[in-house]
């Protein structure tokens, strides 16, 4: 089994029986993480996809993607994702 143990980026699908639990306790845990700078939660019923950024000063910004032309981009990684791609397969 591998694991990561500074991970810069996590994503997360969220799910209606774990969805507060990944928006509360465990971002709450991920917050206090030294090295995460990027947090994505996607939705898996509607087109939405939140990404969290840290900046320098600890601060974390909330951008969002709910059509299905938008575009979101992970910084960390030096990527774009397009809404429509991360939903290409998923029944609306």
């Amino acid at each position: 089994m591998d694991t990561l143990l500074n991970p810069v980026l996590i994503i997360e699908v969220l799910s209606p029986s774990t969805e507060g639990y990944d928006r509360g306790a465990k971002f709450a845990h991920y917050r206090r993480m030294e090295y995460l700078r990027e947090y994505v939660l996607i939705a898996q019923d509607r087109y939405s996809i939140e990404r969290y950024i840290r900046s320098d000063d600890g601060l974390w910004t909330l951008s969002e993607a709910n059509s299905p032309e938008s575009l979101i981009e992970l910084v960390t990684i030096g990527c774009q994702l397009r809404v429509d791609e991360v939903y290409e397969k998923v029944r609306l």
